[in-house]
This record gives structure tokens, C-alpha cells and sequence, in this order.
């Protein structure tokens, strides 16, 4: 921690850091003792390497259903309950929970030339981490629709844009704009800001949501475990 800032930083650059159900369980730790803490008055998040997430492991789809109290569950109930201001820098690419997370976050910065994409539909799952609610807020209807059901890329410069990130400077600045503004979060009265991000984020309103995807992620592996299954 430095000057009240918690650094998070998801660390498998080898896999493009996507997250495997142990780091879903060690993020929620992390976010959940950084909360507590009265020293803490902000979170920076970034991803190691070039890459920011690469979403959810694919092999650790093998771990599913997963059951309320298990990893990824409470992962997605622990990223919309932060009631600190969250930041994260997004490098080079973000995919899947990659993106999702990121409505949660009070500050995004991203380059221009980042890709980002929710493959949920080719993946034959829901989106998760309430996205379902929060995207179309972020973007509009249209736009989700087209960004859920099509499934396409997107850059950072379009996200920008339609109002998903905050500010997409120079990819050499995205960690340093996201320390400053980190830094800028961390100096600011905590009460008045947890005030306002309890008025513009209120987590209750979300919990519902991330079960109702949940289980409809569960449903999808079982009928797919299942349609294999009949043609061994």
C-alpha cells in the first residue's frame, strides 16, 4: 500500500492472467480485507504483463456448478460490494469477467487501441457480474444488445467513447493516469466519497442479479456435461 492506495494486481502473464478459481477466491480476499481497512482509501487494479484479463480460465469451467459459496460467486459479490473507490488500468486487452468487472470500477483508463470483448454467446453462457443491468446503463440498450448478443471486439477508444471507461490516454500512460487518479480518490474526504458511490453504485440492488446468472451459468455447463455425456 502506498499513500492509502491498495495495489491489486492480477499476476498469471503467462496464461494472459485469466483466473482460475483460486485467484477468484484470492481477489475476493484481497478486496475484502482492503475494504476493512480504515488506512485503505483507494484500489488500484491492473493485470501483469501486456494484458489486463483474459477472463475466466476456460479449464476451470471444469469446476462447475458452483454453488453460492464457492469462488466464483463470491468473487462477483465481492467486486459490487467495494465500497471504496475502485480504479483499474486496462492494458493491451480485456475479455469476458475482464470487462464485466470493469462496471463495477469508479475509474477506468484504457488506451485507444486496447481490445476488449464479452464472448459470452459464443461461449454458450449468460454474461455475469450483473453485467445484464449495468452494461446498459454504461452504453445503452442498443449498444449492449449488440455487444451481449454479437459478441465483437470493441476498442478502448469506442469504450471511451460510449461512456464504459473514463479516459483512454497513451498506452506508456495508462498506469501512471491510473495512479494519479488512484492517488486523487485516496486524498478526498472518505465518508463524502462513499457516500457517493453508495448513491451511484448500490451494490444491494445488483446481488439478485449475479445469482439469477449464476445459476443460468450453472444450467448451460450442466446441459452441455450432458449432451456429451449421451454421445460417449
Amino acid at each position: 500500500m502506498q499513500d492509502g492506495v491498495w495495489h491489486l494486481c492480477i499476476a498469471r502473464p503467462e496464461k494472459r492472467n485469466a483466473l482460475t478459481m483460486p485467484m477468484f477466491a484470492t481477489i475476493a480476499e484481497a478486496l475484502k480485507a482492503a475494504d476493512e481497512r480504515d488506512e485503505v482509501r483507494s484500489i488500484r487494479v491492473t493485470g501483469a504483463g501486456d494484458v489486463f484479463c483474459a477472463g475466466h480460465d476456460l479449464k476451470a469451467f471444469e469446476e462447475w456448478p458452483q454453488k453460492p459459496q464457492d469462488a466464483v460467486p463470491t468473487f462477483l459479490h465481492a467486486i459490487a460490494d467495494v465500497r471504496k473507490p475502485v480504479v483499474i488500468a486496462v492494458q493491451g486487452s480485456a475479455t469476458g469477467i475482464g470487462v464485466t468487472w470493469l462496471l463495477h470500477a469508479d475509474w477506468v483508463v484504457t488506451s485507444a487501441d486496447t481490445v476488449l470483448r464479452l464472448p459470452f454467446v459464443d461461449l454458450g453462457i449468460v454474461p455475469e457480474a450483473a453485467s445484464t443491468l449495468l452494461l446498459q446503463r454504461a452504453v445503452g440498450l442498443p449498444r449492449a444488445r449488440r455487444l451481449l448478443l454479437g459478441g465483437e471486439k470493441f476498442t478502448g477508444a469506442e469504450a471511451c467513447e460510449w461512456g464504459l471507461v473514463a479516459e483512454a490516454p497513451p498506452a506508456a500512460e495508462v498506469g501512471a493516469r491510473a495512479w494519479e487518479r488512484a492517488n486523487f480518490l485516496a486524498a478526498k474526504d472518505p465518508t463524502i466519497v462513499r457516500r457517493i458511490k453508495d448513491w451511484l453504485h448500490p451494490s444491494s440492488e445488483y446481488h439478485q442479479r449475479i445469482d439469477e446468472e449464476v445459476i443460468e451459468i450453472n444450467a448451460a455447463v450442466g446441459r452441455r456435461r450432458k449432451a456429451m455425456e449421451s454421445t460417449q
